[in-house]
Formats: C-alpha cells, sequence, structure tokens
C-alpha cells in the first residue's frame, strides 16, 4: 500500500483504541499522533481536527453493522426462515464485534457521553436502528410477529450485542473459557435467538 495510506490506516487504528479507552475528552492530538507512531501535523493533514477524527472512526466500527442490517432489512421481516435469518445476523455482528472488541467498547462509551453532538445519531441510529423499528412496527401491523415496542426491543438487543464483547473480564468469572471462541459466539447467539423469539412469536402462535 501507498505510506500515506499505512500512515491514514495506523492513525485510524490508534485513535479508535484511545477513544474506546478514554473517550472523545480525554484523548488529544499528541497521544493519537505517539501511539501511531507519527507527528500530530500528520494526523491534522490526514483529519483535520478531532471531530472529523473522531466522525472517522465511528463511520468505520459502524460501517460493518450497517451492511448487515440494511441486507436483512431489504427483504423486509417475513416468516420464512426468520428464525435463520436472525441467527444469520447475530452470527455476522458478533464475528465482527469479536475481531475489533475496541469498536464495540468505542460504541458503548459514546452511549454514556456523547460528547460529539449528534455524530452518534446520526451515524448509528438514523443507519441502523431507525429502520429497524420501522420494520418491526410493520411486521407487527402484518401479524408477523406480535406486537412489542420497537424502539425498546431494538435498544435492548443494542444493549446485549454491544455489551457483550465490553465484559471480558466479568464473562471470564462467570465462564471458563474464551468467551469470544466460536463455540462461545455460537452459545451465546443461540441464546439470543431464543430471548428473541420468545418476546415475539409469530402472532398466529398466540391464539393456539
Amino acid at each position: 500500500m501507498p505510506r500515506e495510506t499505512d500512515r491514514r490506516r495506523a492513525i485510524l487504528d490508534a485513535a479508535t483504541e484511545l477513544f474506546a479507552e478514554r473517550g472523545f475528552a480525554g484523548v488529544s492530538f499528541p497521544d493519537i499522533a505517539n501511539a501511531a507512531g507519527t507527528h500530530k501535523t500528520t494526523v491534522r493533514y490526514h483529519f483535520g481536527t478531532k471531530e472529523a477524527l473522531y466522525t472517522a472512526v465511528l463511520d468505520e466500527a459502524l460501517e460493518k453493522i450497517a451492511e448487515v442490517m440494511a441486507d436483512f432489512m431489504s427483504g423486509g421481516i417475513v416468516i420464512d426462515n426468520l428464525r435463520e435469518r436472525v441467527a444469520y445476523v447475530i452470527d455476522q455482528v458478533q464475528a465482527y464485534y469479536a475481531e475489533r472488541p475496541s469498536h464495540a467498547r468505542l460504541l458503548e462509551r459514546e452511549l454514556l457521553e456523547a460528547q460529539v453532538p449528534d455524530t452518534y445519531l446520526d451515524h448509528f441510529v438514523e443507519r441502523i436502528y431507525q429502520p429497524a423499528v420501522a420494520g418491526l412496527e410493520e411486521a407487527a401491523s402484518r401479524g408477523i410477529i406480535r406486537p412489542i415496542d420497537p424502539a425498546l426491543f431494538i435498544h435492548d438487543v443494542h444493549i446485549l450485542l454491544v455489551g457483550y464483547f465490553c465484559h471480558r473480564p466479568l464473562l471470564e468469572r462467570l465462564k471458563p473459557g474464551d468467551p469470544f471462541s466460536i463455540e462461545a459466539l455460537i452459545a451465546r447467539r443461540n441464546h439470543l435467538v431464543d430471548q428473541m423469539f420468545s418476546l415475539f412469536r409469530v402472532a398466529e402462535a398466540d391464539t393456539k
């Protein structure tokens, strides 16, 4: 890769780790430059401001999740293979966070601090969760799932998915083994699918 691309990649990686660890307010350009092995003027050259760099970090952290959710929602919520499709989405999200737990920590910290106004909302809620809420509302209106509060459901799923990858020490105390291993993530996926489908059982099943 060109050297400038290498530098930009190193800056993004360093910034992601630092923002996830300290939050937006706790990180400076010199901190990022030192972690990336470059100079603060190089950081400024590539990103201009700390806010712009933070937005680039959030964009990257959310891009894969947005793609997965857009693919899931593109066909609407239908009964056929719904359980398998939900399991596939969870597999994709979990695999992504398992490889990049700093992204999960970044999003968790953003929920608590929201240091850059509207950045989180613009890059997360509007792109990913509002379409999901609309999809759940439509599915409930068509009788595909039982009526639930879609906003609360989406919030709770977010906490379950993101929070898991922020709590490795706790998980290791609770259960032996690597909580991010393939086997652990499959068990976690099955647990989440069971939880979800206990909440939005197909409407016809409620009348039997």
